[in-house]
């Protein structure tokens, strides 16, 4: 009975060693017994995952998607979870919300035939998102397009300092053009600015000339006016001069005439000596005024009463 003892106590051991070292090797038993099938299963479980992620897709609140069906447009889906046939429907995804365009500089001819560079700012949304995306090729391209070639007509309608000083309402006159061909497009515009209007360095250089040039000559128109107004002055003052000595010299000479008037009515029928000294008087008066007699048609040369020898008279010799 005593060797029997050690003999029950050492068989479970060993037994119990022996199922530990056999699970591990158990296993690999049954993936290398059954690894073709957990293939296929794994293989199929992948498929269908990518089969689940390929029917069901999101939209976002900021986009707008366009399902297509075999290439035929099948509809718009709102924002949210949808399903599609994997393989066989396509879905486009279309951003709605406002965006933004900008032109840098645009060269536009103004009214009064002036070159401008133009620079503005504009933003649209997509209304309709199966226009925008399924019939215009290259959209926001053509939509930039369409901006440039109002803006340029709006310029050519305005002269230069409207397009300066006016940008409100070429903003609103732009804006109002763009509205009509919205529904071509599929969008609404929201804002147009101008940013910048200016012409060309070469073109400011020349008005800049011109300017000078302009105010040079109203410089001179001013100096030329100026110089007419002193000769005008200085005309009148010598004007008003001579006539104040013509007029000294009439009232003179009228004041000598009426003396000499009056002197000969009281010599006349005065005797002879009277009448020797009224031809005295006419001799002086002759010798101071003229040297010349015209008669009949002619001129002939009389004595210079200026520089004969006084008359001498019987009165006088005696």
């Amino acid at each position: 009975m005593s060797e029997q003892k050690p003999m029950e106590t050492v068989e479970p051991d060993k037994k119990k060693k022996k199922d530990k070292q056999g699970f591990p090797q158990g296993c690999l038993d049954f993936f290398y017994k059954n690894g073709l099938l957990i293939l296929i299963i794994l293989i199929i479980a992948g498929v269908v995952f990518s089969l689940a992620r390929a029917a069901v897709y999101k939209i976002r609140p900021y986009e707008r998607g366009l399902h297509l069906r075999g290439g035929r447009f099948v509809g718009i889906d709102e924002p949210g979870w949808h399903v599609q046939i994997p393989f066989v429907d396509t879905v486009i995804g279309v951003t709605v919300i406002e965006r933004s365009g900008v032109i840098d500089q645009l060269s536009a001819m103004t009214a009064n035939d002036v070159t401008m560079d133009v620079s503005l700012l504009f933003t649209y949304r997509v209304t309709d998102p199966r226009v925008y995306q399924l019939e215009v090729l290259d959209p926001e391209l053509i939509v930039g397009g369409f901006v440039r070639g109002t803006l340029r007509d709006v310029i050519n309608t305005h002269v230069m300092d409207e397009v300066m000083h006016s940008r409100a309402e070429i903003n609103q006159e732009v804006l109002t053009l763009l509205h009509e061909k919205e529904m071509q497009y599929g969008v609404e515009f929201i804002l147009v600015q101008i940013q910048s209007a200016s012409p060309p360095t070469e073109v400011v250089n020349a008005i800049k000339n011109r300017m000078v040039a302009v105010e040079l000559q109203e410089q001179a128109e001013a100096e030329a006016t100026q110089q007419r107004t002193l000769a005008d002055s200085q005309f009148y003052a010598a004007q008003k001069e001579a006539d104040g000595e013509a007029y000294q010299i009439t009232r003179l000479a009228e004041a000598k005439a009426e003396a000499l008037r009056i002197t000969l009515q009281e010599l006349e029928g005065k005797g002879d000596l009277a009448e020797q000294y009224i031809q005295v008087l006419i001799a002086q008066e002759l010798s101071q005024n003229s040297k010349w007699i015209i008669s009949n048609g002619g001129t002939i040369p009389v004595l210079d009463f200026g520089e004969m020898e006084p008359v001498t008279t019987a009165a006088d010799g005696e």
